[in-house]
């Protein structure tokens, strides 16, 4: 399960029900992972209004960290630029 944020400071989050594995991928494009988590958390962070605030609450220090699944990307000095900036 993927959610995908069109802004703010968690970009995207994978879900896997089966292993309760959630990963959090964010605007500097570092991921973290935890594991151990239910669905409804999953489901209550992409409705929430602050993501961020949510995750800050109620699972960064309630979960145990995992190794994250999706793999980090190179981001080219370029891309870095025009996710800041934008395209020109």
């Amino acid at each position: 399960m993927i959610h995908e944020f069109k802004s703010g400071y968690i970009r995207t989050i994978h879900y896997d029900p089966a292993q309760k594995h959630l990963e959090l991928r964010f605007d500097n494009a570092t991921s973290l992972a935890y594991q151990g988590v239910p669905l409804w958390i999953f489901e209550k962070i992409c409705r929430d209004p602050s993501p961020k605030s949510f995750w800050e609450d109620n699972i960064r220090d309630e979960f145990s960290k995992a190794t994250p699944k999706q793999r980090t990307t190179n981001i080219t000095t370029t891309n870095a630029l025009k996710n800041l900036f934008g395209p020109p």
